[in-house]
């Protein structure tokens, strides 16, 4: 305990005189309001929260559902090892209570490597982008609503904070729907063609409609499908009471919100299972040209290990094991420049 006391005390002298840091998955946004036996004390829980709920929502959207509990089980001591920094956005105190919003840093390198060390699959790929398109009516027979001024459910997910992680989930904007003649009727049709044209504009990973109305006394029934989906799609009943229409919309917005985390988290999971090895040649001028490929190919989340067999006369050979479907991870090598080359057994790698 007085390890992380002494740790608590370090970072917030840290945190009072640093500065601000590009934003990032490994960031969190926190605020706290901790009273106890005084400020100090207070201040001291409100640290060690901030820091637990920052690591847990890195946990949440970094690694696969089935191994998040494990992590989520770290004491105070562990859990101090993998935080980089901490930052004051504002406070407050009083004799015995302390406000603040706090901006938590977990230091990804480490965390990588006790996934590493520990056999726990990560999420791979890049941030998913999913466009929603939440279509309202008051009842089922009434009809559909999207841009008018009374989609409440629209309104809940324009005003919901911005999400952090791999899974980013934003509302369809009017500008893009009345370039792409999109309308609440398109929506409901399902409309495949339609719902491909917005992915392809928005550059998102899929698209979700999202037709929310109220069930009776029961609270919001919500019809979930997606334009990858070959299912039908999925009813979701949100309990409440109408009468307090935003806070059943709140609920309804955040059900929804980790169904559809959760699917992405789902296909990645199978993503995970697909696993190969390829051999790999690359010719070099200088030995720090490889050094700066390798930290390069190290930082592609679907390359998960690399193994060197011989280095030497400019050349080295090396075996790169690779997870996920084949065309993504091409795509995300591509993208940092890398070309390869196939030839009987081996691929020899440009760069």
């Amino acid at each position: 305990m007085l390890r992380f006391k002494s740790f608590i005390i370090a970072l917030f002298l840290c945190c009072m005189a640093g500065g601000a840091w590009a934003q990032s998955a490994y960031e969190v946004s926190i605020k706290v309001d901790v009273t106890d036996v005084n400020a100090a004390t207070a201040r001291e829980k409100a640290m060690q929260s901030a820091m637990r709920q920052a690591f847990e929502t890195v946990v949440k959207k970094n690694v696969v559902p089935s191994e998040t509990q494990v992590l989520y089980q770290m004491t105070d001591d562990q859990l101090i090892n993998f935080i980089q920094e901490i930052s004051v956005v504002s406070e407050k105190s009083s004799n015995v209570r302390y406000l603040a919003e706090l901006k938590v840093k977990i230091n990804e390198p480490v965390f990588k490597t006790y996934l590493q060390e520990k056999n726990i699959p990560m999420m791979i790929g890049a941030p998913s982008k999913i466009v929603v398109v939440p279509v309202y009516r008051e009842f089922m027979s009434d009809r559909p609503l999207l841009w008018e001024e009374e989609n409440i459910w629209l309104q809940a997910w324009q005003n919901m904070s911005v999400p952090q992680g791999l899974i980013d989930i934003v509302p369809l904007s009017s500008a893009e729907a009345e370039k792409l003649d999109f309308n609440a009727e398109k929506a409901l049709a399902y409309n495949q063609e339609a719902l491909q044209e917005i992915a392809l504009n928005t550059n998102a990973a899929d698209v979700y409609v999202l037709d929310a109305y109220f069930d009776g006394i029961e609270g919001l029934k919500v019809n979930v499908s997606s334009l990858k989906s070959k299912k039908a799609p999925e009813e979701m009943l949100i309990s409440g009471d109408r009468k307090n229409k935003d806070m059943l919309m709140q609920k309804a917005l955040y059900t929804v919100k980790a169904k559809i985390e959760d699917s992405v988290k789902n296909a990645n999971m199978e993503q995970n299972k697909m696993q190969s090895t390829l051999m790999v040649i690359y010719n070099y001028n200088k030995l720090s040209d490889w050094v700066r490929v390798e930290r390069k190919l190290k930082s592609v989340s679907y390359v998960k290990h690399l193994n060197l067999i011989a280095l030497g006369d400019n050349k080295v050979q090396f075996k790169m094991d690779v997870i996920g479907d084949e065309n993504q991870v091409w795509g995300a090598l591509r993208r940092l420049g890398f070309n390869f080359k196939k030839y009987d057994d081996f691929y020899l790698l440009e760069y």
